[in-house]
């Protein structure tokens, strides 16, 4: 984008408690071994993949074929500096051309979801072009896993994230060198040599750092990293002790999911991750790193690419410089640009981003204005829930997005557009 957005040595210890009781989820996770492959792939395990292993090919025309059955399939991957476009086809149509390039590493992330098919059996068919984004090193093309059916919106919330509450004893890993007390071998040198979520993370080996998550939802993640220097933290769900979690490992996982607790009353939860300053007998330090968050909610993902989303004058399409959903995003900061997205259910959610250069944007309902939201942060929101309708009437409905202004502290009027989720 053009503007100023730029884009096993020791065994780990789980103590996790029992999450029990809930409704069930609505999507099963199938990993990349469920779908059948032709030529020109390779196993790859790089990487903390979901189940392990990934599916990598940069060949033009290698394929990778999913049966499954239901209306809905998302397709599970990486988004990377060095990854490429791929087509999509469900039952040999195409639906999209994928671009997979992003300006930082995202592991283990949604990639296209597919919604809107008829009950019954469907193959999702991923061929890899050959072709890149000018940017990306190589046009490979990552499939890790699949999630079929299900109305479940997974968002990645980063340590930055307004709803992250932070005690004393953080250090923020970025772009500029990081120096912590009594590291002998700096764990993280520069952001260039982790491929930190988003690009940045949380790190502490003061006992009692908490770094806590108010989020609303059915499931949490916490994404983390093990490795030789890392150490032992203890994991709060609203307020009581659910697991003791060694992330010491002989090989060191970024973006690695160290602890998820699902099968929550959909609700408001707190997760808390809290340093302990204790390690591993055969760990180097009690360093805990608190990456990202990845929050499950009740509705169905569609992205701001859709038919269902039109866009007005003012609107860029298809950002890439930030870990969006799916790793694009629209966005305006031409007071009186508008967007609407028209659905059908009981209610809605549009997912943005806030941030120190965010602005107010206007709601409109069915046609009436229904409120403003100004979605200035002090640090940096991304795949935020800016606004949510629920209890409407069965049936269509229109929501749209209009930007009006900006708060007095914000530098800018951008207004975004990542996706929206359609309540049932």
């Amino acid at each position: 984008m053009t503007t100023i957005w730029q884009r096993t040595g020791a065994a780990l210890l789980f103590l996790a408690a029992a999450f029990a009781a809930a409704a069930p989820a609505a999507a099963a996770r199938f990993e990349e071994s469920a779908a059948t492959f032709s030529a020109g792939w390779s196993q790859d395990a790089s990487r903390p993949w979901s189940g392990g292993t990934a599916a990598i090919s940069a060949g033009a025309g290698a394929q990778a074929n999913f049966a499954f059955s239901g209306s809905t399939v998302t397709w599970i991957g990486g988004l990377r500096p060095d990854t490429g476009i791929a087509r999509v086809f469900v039952d040999g149509v195409q639906l999209a051309e994928v671009d997979t390039f992003s300006k930082t590493e995202e592991t283990r992330v949604p990639v296209f979801t597919a919604s809107g098919l008829s009950t019954g059996s469907h193959t999702l068919t991923i061929q890899v072009t050959g072709q890149k984004n000018p940017q990306s090193g190589t046009a490979t093309v990552v499939v890790d896993a699949f999630d079929a059916p299900g109305a479940l919106a997974v968002a990645r919330l980063q340590e930055s994230d307004s709803d992250v509450a932070t005690t004393a004893g953080w250090v923020q890993d970025n772009a500029v060198n990081t120096f912590i007390p009594g590291l002998t071998n700096n764990f993280l040198p520069n952001a260039s040599i982790r491929n930190w979520s988003a690009g940045g993370a949380l790190i502490s080996s003061t006992p009692g750092a908490r770094a806590t998550l108010s989020f609303t939802g059915t499931s949490v993640t916490w994404i983390g990293a093990r490795g030789t220097q890392s150490g032992i933290a203890r994991v709060y769900l609203d307020g009581a002790l659910a697991a003791v979690v060694d992330s010491f490992s002989m090989s060191e996982q970024i973006q690695a999911a160290l602890f998820t607790a699902s099968g929550l009353a959909n609700g408001p939860h707190t997760l808390a991750i809290e340093a302990t300053g204790q390690q591993n007998l055969f760990a180097q330090n009690a360093l805990v790193a608190v990456d990202a968050f990845e929050v499950t909610r009740p509705g169905l993902r569609v992205k701001q690419t859709q038919p269902a989303v039109s866009y007005g004058a003012g609107w860029v399409q298809g950002n890439q410089d930030r870990a969006y959903s799916e790793g694009t995003a629209a966005e305006s900061n031409m007071v009186g640009a508008q967007a609407s997205f028209t659905f059908t259910g009981r209610g809605v959610r549009w997912i943005g981003v806030r941030g120190p250069q965010t602005g107010i944007a206007r709601i409109r309902l069915d046609g009436q204005v229904v409120d403003d939201i100004d979605t200035f942060a002090m640090t940096e929101s991304l795949q935020h829930v800016d606004y949510t309708v629920t209890g409407l009437a069965a049936g269509s409905h229109t929501l749209g997005i209009e930007v009006l202004d900006k708060n007095p502290m914000s530098t800018n009027f951008w207004v975004l557009i990542d996706a929206f989720d359609v309540l049932p």
